[in-house]
C-alpha cells in the first residue's frame, strides 16, 4: 500500500460572507484568526486508489462534489466514489453550500475552490510512498469537550483514528471526533474553529493529520455552558492541546491492522420526509410572504416562504429527489472502514451504523461529507419539532424527516454496506 499527503491554504481574502448562527446576519470576514485549509490523503496502489479530502469549512453541495469528482476522474483517473470531500463543519468559514438566509456563496471562491482541490488531490496522488505499517487506536474521551446540546443523553465520547507509518517522512493519521464547531460563536475573522487548533498541535509534532468530525448535529462545546459563543482564541488552544495529547497518547498503544486492498463504494439513500401537496406548499408561500411584508424583522417566516416557492419549483422541475435522499460512502483499507455521511446527523445515527455494521469494529465516520442535504435528527427531535428538523431543514431546503426517518436511513444505508462489505 502507498500514501500521499497534501495541504494548501483556502484561505479567501476579506469580505466574504461568513456561514451559519442565524438569519441575514450579513457576516462579512474582516480578518484572519487562524488560516482555512484543505488536506488530502491518497490511500492504494495501481488502480486501486481513494482519496480523502478534509476542508475547514460548513458543507459543500452535491453540485459543486460533482464536479470536483468529474475533473479528478480526467485528471488523475480516480472513480468518483473514490473520492471523499469531508468538511469539518466550522461556522467561522465562506458559504459553499447556499443556507437560505445563513450564508450564500460567492462565485468566485467556489470555482477558485474547485479547481485548488483538483489540484491538491493530483498533488496527494503523485506524492504517495510505500506503507510501513497501518495501525488502528481508540482511546475514550469521557472529560473532553462536547455535550449533547439537545437535553438528549446520546454522546459518543470516542476518539479513534487510523495511523500511517511512513518511515522517515513521517506519519499521516486520520483521528475523528464528534463536537460541532461553534466554539467561536458570531465572530467576523475566518477560522477553523477548534479542528484546525488540534491540526496545529499534531503538526508541530510532525504527524500529518485529517481531522473527519463525527456525528455531531446534536453535540456541542462545553464553553457554550459559560455562555453561548463566548469561546476565544485560548479556548481553541486548550482543546487542540487537549485532544491533540489524546490523540499522541493512544496512538503510542496503536494495534496493527492491515494494509489492503483498498476499494469504495457510495449509495444514495432516500430519507422519509414529509412533502406537503401544492396547494398546502401555495397556501404556504403566499401565509408567510404576507407576514415577512408586514414585518421585516420576521425572519423566520422570510425562510419559510422561501423554503415553499424551492420546494414548488422542484416540484415543477421533477427535481424533488434530490433533497429526498443523500450519499452514504465508504472507503475500505483492508478492514477498517472511513464512513462519509452526507448530513449533519446526530450521535444516534453513528451509534446505529456502529451497531448494525457490527464490523469492522475500525470503523472512522465523517459527517457533513460531500453533498450534505441538511440535518438529519433523531425521532426524539422530529417528534418535537427540534430545530434541527424543523427550522434547520427550511435553512438547507429539504422537506421536514418523518419520526424514525433518519434511523431508518442509516439502517438502511449501514445494510447496503454490510452487504458491500460481504461481497454482495
Amino acid at each position: 500500500m502507498q500514501a500521499g499527503y497534501a495541504e494548501i491554504d483556502i484561505t479567501p481574502g476579506p469580505g466574504i460572507e461568513l456561514t451559519g448562527y442565524g438569519y441575514w446576519l450579513d457576516r462579512r470576514a474582516k480578518g484572519t484568526l487562524d488560516p482555512l485549509a484543505a488536506r488530502a490523503a491518497a490511500l492504494g496502489e495501481g488502480d486501486a486508489i481513494a482519496v480523502v479530502v478534509q476542508l475547514d469549512l460548513l458543507a459543500l453541495s452535491s453540485e459543486f462534489v460533482a464536479v470536483v469528482r468529474s475533473k479528478a476522474a480526467e485528471r488523475c483517473g480516480i472513480r468518483p466514489e473514490a473520492v471523499m470531500l469531508h468538511c469539518t463543519h466550522t461556522h467561522s468559514g465562506p458559504a459553499v453550500r447556499p443556507l437560505t438566509g445563513c450564508g450564500m456563496p460567492d462565485p468566485a471562491f467556489v470555482a477558485r475552490l474547485q479547481e485548488q482541490l483538483v489540484d491538491l488531490i493530483d498533488t496527494a496522488v503523485r506524492a504517495r510512498t510505500p506503507v510501513e505499517a497501518v495501525k488502528w487506536f481508540q482511546r475514550d474521551f469521557p472529560d473532553g469537550f462536547a455535550q449533547n446540546r439537545t437535553g438528549g443523553d446520546d454522546l459518543d465520547t470516542h476518539v479513534r483514528g487510523l495511523w500511517l507509518d511512513m518511515g522517515r517522512s513521517g506519519p499521516v493519521c486520520l483521528v475523528s471526533y464528534a463536537c460541532h464547531p461553534v466554539t467561536l460563536g458570531r465572530g467576523s475573522e475566518y477560522s477553523a474553529d477548534y479542528c484546525g487548533a488540534v491540526l496545529r498541535e499534531l503538526n508541530a509534532y510532525g504527524i500529518r493529520t485529517l481531522y473527519l468530525n463525527g456525528c455531531c448535529g446534536d453535540v456541542n462545546p462545553l464553553v457554550h455552558r459559560v455562555k453561548w459563543g463566548s469561546g476565544s482564541a485560548d479556548t481553541l488552544r486548550i482543546y487542540g492541546r487537549d485532544l491533540a495529547g489524546l490523540v499522541r497518547a493512544a496512538a503510542r498503544d496503536a494495534e496493527s491492522c492491515p494494509s489492503g486492498p483498498v476499494r469504495a463504494c457510495s449509495e444514495l439513500v432516500p430519507l422519509d420526509v414529509h412533502v406537503p401537496e401544492t396547494d398546502e406548499l401555495e397556501a404556504m408561500a403566499r401565509e408567510h410572504e404576507e407576514r415577512g411584508a408586514a414585518n421585516p424583522d420576521d425572519h423566520r417566516a422570510r425562510v419559510t416562504a422561501l423554503w415553499a416557492r424551492a420546494l414548488l419549483e422542484r416540484q415543477k422541475q421533477g427535481t424533488l429527489d434530490r433533497v429526498c435522499s443523500t450519499e452514504i460512502q465508504a472507503i475500505a483499507i483492508g478492514d477498517s472502514l472511513i464512513v462519509g455521511l452526507g448530513a449533519e446527523t446526530f450521535t444516534r445515527m453513528g451509534l446505529i451504523l456502529r451497531q448494525v455494521l457490527e464490523r469492522p469494529p475500525r470503523l472512522l465516520i465523517a459527517a457533513t461529507t460531500n453533498g450534505v442535504i441538511g440535518y438529519i435528527g433523531d425521532r426524539r427531535d422530529v417528534e418535537n419539532s427540534g430545530y434541527a428538523s424543523s427550522d434547520a431543514c427550511r435553512i438547507y431546503g429539504m422537506p421536514h424527516p418523518r419520526p424514525g426517518a433518519g434511523e431508518k436511513w442509516i439502517g438502511d444505508g449501514a445494510e447496503r454496506l454490510r452487504s458491500w462489505l460481504d461481497g454482495g
